[in-house]
């Protein structure tokens, strides 16, 4: 939906004319706290650089700057073509995630550490699952469960298969907010465990343990639920660390994750 911002006068515009010397950081605060407001909704369509700038009173060369720095942060999205134009874009996890890892790497966190925040951050995302998970939910994870088994028996290397059964739990607390994190961690894991090679074993281990906190969450079970995930996590973070060490030198590359 293009939204009709053009208006006669000052007063009845939806943009105020920007004064500072960064001129181009005014306009996208104005922007994103619009969309920050639900003034702008995902989908809508933004006026044309040149009634952006007549609206905030500013050149088309600041404006474009501002939407750069708009659509670089994830905010909106530039569609090419007849049907084409700036359009306030649906929230999803890649932002949150690429700037979470790049703290990661910045702050030379270590493997240790991150699945540290990350077990005591699903322990918290599992008791609100356990709450609020229907049938449906219950249906997902086992879904899963059975694909991912089916995958290890074809000797596929598994790794978002793993990942999604987490992912599924935060889904099942039905707090987006919980989702978007878990997502963000998760993305930044399935980046380290692409370099890794785990044997069969160990995925099998992984695969057992999944089938415990299911049951778990089937029967409502909260303490041996959260038993299994963190016993789950800890042996996933020392095989992370193992195997970091063991690419590490096969490869001679620098870790992009220190180890404890």
């Amino acid at each position: 939906m293009e939204l009709n911002m053009i208006r006669e006068t000052e007063e009845e515009s939806l943009f105020k004319k920007v004064k500072s010397k960064r001129v181009f950081e005014d306009i996208a605060d104005q922007i994103r706290e619009l969309i920050y407001a639900g003034v702008l909704k995902p989908g809508d369509k933004l006026p044309p650089e040149r009634e952006l700038a007549m609206q905030f009173g500013a050149g088309r060369m600041v404006v474009r700057e501002a939407l750069r720095v708009l659509e670089q942060a994830g905010f909106i999205y530039i569609k090419q073509g007849i049907e084409g134009g700036t359009f306030v874009k649906t929230a999803d996890t890649k932002v949150v995630t690429e700037s979470f890892s790049n703290l990661i790497k910045l702050g030379n966190v270590s493997i240790a550490q991150l699945m540290e925040a990350r077990i005591a951050f699903e322990e918290l995302v599992l008791k609100f699952a356990m709450e609020k998970i229907d049938e449906h939910d219950l249906e997902l994870l086992e879904r899963n469960i059975s694909d991912t088994e089916d995958l290890l028996m074809q000797r596929v290397r598994l790794r978002r298969e793993n990942l999604n059964f987490h992912l599924l739990i935060a889904r099942a607390a039905k707090n987006p907010l919980f989702e978007m994190i878990i997502q963000s961690v998760l993305d930044i894991v399935l980046g380290y465990l692409t370099k890794f090679r785990p044997d069969e074993q160990y995925l099998r281990n992984n695969l057992e343990s999944h089938r415990t906190i299911y049951s778990a969450l089937k029967t409502k079970d909260f303490d041996r639920a959260r038993r299994c995930l963190r016993e789950h996590l800890n042996i996933v973070s020392v095989k992370l660390s193992e195997l970091s060490q063991t690419t590490l030198q096969e490869t001679g590359e620098v870790n992009p994750v220190r180890k404890a």
